[in-house]
């Protein structure tokens, strides 16, 4: 009997060791709960964006017209100036008195606006309606009762164009994406075509994640993960895939779109920090901002947003630290990213008193949602209600500011 229960229990150690190497090779394939890269279901995966050479790049869809309200967005990257570059049309040829939707205007204005063929071009008379060249930006489009607004990284350029109103109305014509007389100059990613006019804040809010794909109103999402072949993959629920015309395997190329991965819980006032930015302060994520002093390279980037705890700062258990506030901001980081933290705590906690010396404030991380927070940097400077942390390492994960004192 002894001999016999020996033997079982063997055989159970046995059962237990294989479920534990099992169980714990399973968890390093597992996300982590701070949040993948953008794309990224493996670190090998590639992040894609389609090339067009500016002569007759172009992709053939199956989509058609819509007319009473639509939206366009895309990630760009342009290439060079260059006259007329048509993002949407009907046709490639012969397409008179219909619309379309130009990265850059005819006659050497290169702004970003809308073109009624053999009609009028329309272009936004604003400086940031002339991309770039070599960066990456976001352009979108929306368009309902006879007014297209523009947007240019998220921000409004308004509705005033430069010749007056729209000539009844304004028809989006998705049959060609990236051609006229002659395509677009540069990279496309993220490509998101819709039938209703988006508002400010969903375009802000949505313009640095990906989407699911079943989004209401989502009529063609192309996120371009393909990575080979001539087929384009909608990434919607509406199979609307494109078909790439004089394009091949070599114009898919890695893409570095400033797109990131938060938590669901913490996707509240999404903003970006990349090579666009430069050395300007980013936009702030209720209270937090980044700066550098020289721009970032194009692969090192930082997507944030925060949890929308705006109810103030609860105690800490850290030693020499009283308060931190409960409001959290997730990182998503590409490449390398050293910055300038700076939080601006009566935004952040609500605080309307005075603050301490820079030093009474640390900045907390913890690596995912329900870990633990420790101390990583202290302050170096305050101005104002703003704290700044200097040349942060930046991490994936949570962070939060804390106090030594009550004034937070």
């Amino acid at each position: 009997m002894i001999k016999g229960f020996l033997s079982s229990l063997g055989e159970f150690a046995k059962l237990i060791i294989i479920v534990f190497f099992y169980t714990n090779s399973q968890a390093q394939t597992l996300p982590s709960l701070h949040g993948n890269h953008y794309k990224k279901e493996s670190i090998s995966q590639t992040n894609y964006a389609l090339n067009f050479d500016g002569s007759n790049d172009h992709l053939v869809t199956n989509g058609g017209t819509i007319s009473t309200s639509w939206s366009f967005e895309v990630w760009y990257k342009k290439a060079s100036n260059q006259s007329a570059m048509n993002l949407t049309n009907n046709a490639t040829s012969n397409n008179n008195g219909t619309w379309g939707l130009r990265l850059g205007q005819w006659n050497g204005i290169y702004k970003v606006g809308i073109t009624k063929y053999g009609v009028k071009d329309y272009y936004i008379n604003d400086s940031k309606a002339n991309l770039d060249i070599g960066k990456w930006e976001h352009v979108a489009w929306t368009y309902k009762n006879n007014l297209v607004t523009v947007y240019i990284n998220g921000e409004s350029l308004g509705t005033t164009f430069s010749r007056g109103p729209l000539a009844n109305g304004a028809i989006l014509y998705w049959n060609i994406i990236g051609k006229s007389v002659r395509s677009i100059n540069g990279e496309l990613d993220e490509v998101r075509i819709w039938n209703d006019k988006r508002t400010s804040s969903e375009i802000k809010s949505n313009m640095f994640k990906e989407l699911s794909g079943n989004e209401n109103g989502l009529v063609a999402y192309y996120k371009m993960t393909d990575g080979s072949g001539t087929t384009v993959t909608d990434n919607s629920s509406n199979s609307n895939s494109a078909t790439m015309v004089n394009m091949d395997n070599s114009d898919w190329i890695s893409s570095n779109a400033p797109l990131g991965n938060l938590l669901n819980s913490y996707e509240t006032d999404v903003e970006g920090f990349w090579e666009h930015t430069g050395t300007s302060d980013s936009e702030a994520s209720d209270g937090l901002s980044m700066s550098v002093g020289s721009s970032l390279a194009e692969a090192n980037f930082v997507v944030f947003g925060n949890n929308n705890d705006d109810t103030g700062t609860t105690s800490s258990s850290l030693s020499g630290i009283s308060l931190r506030s409960k409001r959290e901001w997730n990182f998503d980081e590409k490449g390398t990213v050293t910055a300038d933290v700076k939080i601006d705590i009566s935004e952040a906690t609500g605080h309307n008193g005075s603050i301490s010396a820079a030093s009474n404030y640390k900045l907390l991380f913890k690596t995912c949602e329900f870990c633990t927070f420790s101390e990583v940097e202290t302050g170096d400077s305050a101005s104002g209600d703003i704290i700044t942390f200097s040349s942060v390492a930046i991490q994936d994960g949570i962070y939060s500011i804390a106090s030594a004192d009550s004034n937070l």
